[in-house]
C-alpha cells in the first residue's frame, strides 16, 4: 500500500506542476495576445493616418489640376469665339459659305 499513497502523492505533485505550468503559460500567451493587438492597432494607426495624409494629397493635386483643365477650357473657348468672331466680321461670305458646307456635310452623314 505505501507503493500506492506514494505513486498517488507523485502523481498529484505532478498534476499540481502541470497545472501550475499550464496557468503560466496562459498568462504568458494573454500578454503576447495584449502586445501583438497594441502593436497592430499603432501601426494600423500610423499606415491609416499615412494612407489618409497621401490621399488628401493626390485629391488636392487632382483639385489643382483639374481647376487648371478648366481655366484652359475656358481660354480656348475664349479663343475660338474670338477667332470666330473676327471671321464673320472679316470674311462674312466666306463663313456664311463654310457654315452652308458643314450642314451639308452633317445632313449628309445623318441621312445614312
Amino acid at each position: 500500500m505505501a507503493t500506492s499513497t506514494s505513486t498517488t502523492t507523485n502523481g498529484t505533485h505532478a498534476k499540481e506542476a502541470i497545472d501550475r505550468e499550464f496557468e503560466s503559460l496562459k498568462g504568458d500567451v494573454s500578454k503576447l495576445t495584449q502586445q501583438v493587438a497594441a502593436l497592430v492597432s499603432a501601426t494600423g494607426s500610423a499606415a491609416y493616418s499615412r494612407a489618409r495624409k497621401n490621399l488628401d494629397g493626390v485629391i488636392s493635386d487632382a483639385s489643382g489640376k483639374g481647376q487648371e483643365a478648366v481655366d484652359a477650357v475656358k481660354d480656348v473657348t475664349a479663343t475660338i469665339g474670338d477667332a470666330v468672331e473676327d471671321a464673320v466680321y472679316k470674311r462674312p461670305v466666306t463663313t456664311l459659305a463654310m457654315a452652308a458646307g458643314i450642314g451639308f456635310l452633317i445632313g449628309a452623314i445623318w441621312r445614312r
